[in-house]
């Protein structure tokens, strides 16, 4: 069955702001991974579980194009066969900064988290940055769906970064709002 994303299920700009600038600011010793995770997380929209897999040797952030291998999971399944995701460079220059800190071993888990905990760290850097209780740790991940929607308008788009195998998987973040349809009348011009 089809379900509309609903409000409660993704972060708003100013919401995103919010909790990236706890996870910046905080003055701790685990701040440069939580950041880190939460940038990932904000900013790829991949799945917690796929962050909570990735090793040291999975993360390039100092290539010419810094990228990430994923291990595509859903629900202890195996999902799309994508494995090399790029990422920003404001990422990348996070998930340096983090990586610094590590043990030298590759095969090192980069969040070494059960589902609970980091779904924990969450909610304690949304408490912290005022969000409202309803918010999941996923709900980073419907936000980069809905962003990728605001900004690019291809489903199929979604569909390859959010690593979806159906599409009809990545039309849930489709909402063709009254701006949308003013730009697409616009487009069309007028016959008289």
């Amino acid at each position: 069955m089809f379900r509309r994303m609903t409000r409660e299920r993704y972060l708003s700009d100013a919401e995103l702001e919010a909790l990236m600038s706890v996870a910046r600011g905080r003055r701790h010793v685990h701040q440069p991974r939580d950041h880190a995770l939460l940038a990932l997380l904000a900013n790829t929209g991949i799945r917690p579980a796929e962050a909570r897999a990735l090793t040291r040797g999975d993360v390039h952030p100092n290539a010419k194009t810094p990228w990430i291998r994923l291990r595509r999971v859903k629900k202890g399944h195996a999902a799309s066969p994508v494995n090399e995701l790029p990422i920003h460079p404001a990422v990348a220059k996070v998930l340096a900064r983090y990586v610094a800190t590590l043990e030298s071993r590759r095969s090192a888990k980069l969040f070494p988290f059960t589902p609970r905990q980091s779904a924990r760290l969450f909610h304690y850097y949304a408490k912290k940055a005022g969000l409202p209780g309803h918010h999941r740790i996923y709900a980073l991940r419907h936000t980069v769906g809905m962003r990728l929607w605001r900004h690019t308008g291809d489903v199929r788009m979604i569909q390859g970064i959010m690593g979806h195998v159906r599409l009809k998987a990545s039309s849930a973040y489709v909402h063709i709002g009254p701006e949308r349809m003013r730009d697409a009348q616009s487009k069309l011009g007028t016959i008289q």
